[in-house]
């Protein structure tokens, strides 16, 4: 299931990814984020297996990874085009575009992963200040210069 005017296919970030068959404006909803919610912890998953959790209020988690989830296959970027906003009315999530986007892009948002999260997801967004690691854009600065100090020095 894809919402109207997204598709599913591989992408040149990670797997698959979420691309726009059509134009939207920022502001507009592009796809729901659905699926089971939990109020129990998930189970640990293997690092680098794909997981698509949303943690959508302390002690709910919500499984996205059914088939039935359209926004699934969106990917992490350090620059993405949109967020991942709660409607409490609808009870699930929604990305909603942070600017235009344009037929053919890839739909991407910031997965906000801690810095303990990021250890065992490498980020390949291609974005200029990338720091290689998929970890929330605030925290990023403060990775940036744990990385440039923890450098082998010769």
């Amino acid at each position: 299931m894809n919402a109207a005017g997204t598709e599913s296919k591989p992408s040149p970030i990670s797997g698959r990814g979420l691309f726009a068959t059509r134009a939207f404006q920022g502001g507009e909803r592009l796809a729901p984020y659905i699926g089971d919610l939990l109020d129990t912890p998930p189970e640990v998953r293997t690092p680098g297996q794909a997981t698509y959790l949303v943690e959508i209020s302390p002690g709910r988690w919500l499984d996205g990874s059914a088939p039935t989830n359209p926004a699934r296959h969106a990917n992490h970027a350090c620059l993405p085009n949109s967020e991942l906003i709660l409607d409490t009315a609808a009870g699930h999530p929604w990305l909603v575009a942070l600017h235009p986007i344009a037929a053919g892009e890839e739909i991407t948002f910031d997965y906000g992963f801690s810095l303990a999260e990021s250890l065992f997801h490498p980020c390949k967004c291609g974005a200029a200040d990338c720091v290689g690691r998929i970890i929330a854009g605030p925290l990023r600065p403060a990775l940036r210069r744990h990385l440039r100090f923890s450098r082998r020095r010769d």
